[in-house]
């Protein structure tokens, strides 16, 4: 069950970092940058954990709050005001992202309590 849990945080985290990536290149409003490095900041904190189910669930963490204050100031730039759907929009869009990457956390979580912070690949 250990690794099960772990790899659907890996699986998880996979599929946030893509649909990020692939929303991103479709929408191009300028934004795309912020995006990239909230993936980076997921990719750079799973090696610093060594990839370690502990640290993993706390990069989620720190990624999902990356997201929603990138979601943020996204929100309230001046420009944001002129598109299509304007705020709310764009903090829904980082609403959800953000969400993914906290159910990654959590499966990486359960995967820390249930092989006792062990490394699990």
């Amino acid at each position: 069950m250990t690794g099960s849990a772990y790899c659907a945080g890996v699986g998880i985290a996979i599929v946030a970092s893509f649909l990020t990536a692939w929303t991103t290149i479709v929408r191009d409003d300028g934004t795309g940058i912020g995006y990239f490095m909230v993936i980076m900041a997921a990719a750079v904190g799973g090696f610093a954990a060594w990839f370690r189910a502990a640290g993993m669930a706390r990069t989620m963490l720190g990624v999902a709050v990356m997201q929603l204050c990138l979601g943020a100031l996204i929100a309230t730039a001046p420009v944001t005001a002129n598109m299509p759907g304007g705020a709310p929009k764009v903090l829904l869009f980082n609403g959800f992202f953000a969400a993914l990457w906290l159910i990654s956390a959590a499966f990486f979580h359960a995967a820390s309590k249930e092989g006792h912070g062990r490394k699990i690949v």
